[in-house]
């Protein structure tokens, strides 16, 4: 597989990632309908409503940004390539290796929300703030197994550049 293709595939995983999570924000939006709809109005019913409703919509905007965010990045480096082949692999190679070791820094974040997502839910006696925390907790989980689902991708990506690097 040359560079382009690499980048393409890598690109498109991203993309992926952008979409799934529009699908969980859907999911989210979903939930808060339901919770609107057809469960009782009790504080923890209007906590995972509200919250389920705002994290969605964030979760939404940012899965259309990060897709974009994607398409721009591979135009970019499409254009450095055009430019200058060995430039191309020397910046890109730099920009994954900043990306895979980030990975687990935004894997070690999600999981802080989830935690404390659950601290308040086992331990905070307010109803309303519990119902916020599940919705947090659906969000961040989320985002935890989309994330990882996508380092395939950055590894596979990474490793082509390390060993045109090295060449």
């Amino acid at each position: 597989m040359n560079l382009l293709q690499s980048l393409e595939a890598y690109t498109n995983a991203q993309k992926g990632v952008g979409t799934n999570f529009i699908i969980l924000g859907f999911i989210l939006l979903i939930i808060a309908a339901v919770f609107a709809f057809f469960v009782s109005k009790s504080q923890m019913a209007t906590g995972l409503k509200w919250g389920a409703l705002v994290a969605g919509v964030f979760i939404i905007l940012g899965g259309f940004t990060y897709r974009n965010f994607s398409e721009k990045t591979k135009n970019d480096a499409i254009t450095i390539y055009e430019k200058d082949a060995t430039e191309f692999v020397q910046f890109e190679h730099e920009r994954m290796e900043k990306v895979d070791k980030g990975f687990l820094t935004y894997q070690i974040v999600f999981a802080a929300f989830v935690i404390a997502a659950l601290i308040v839910i086992v331990f905070i006696k307010s109803p309303l703030a519990k119902g916020i925390a599940f919705a947090v907790a659906i969000l961040f989980i989320g985002q935890l197994l989309i994330e990882g689902f996508s380092h395939k991708s950055i590894r596979e990506y990474t490793d082509i550049l390390r060993t045109e690097v090295n060449k």
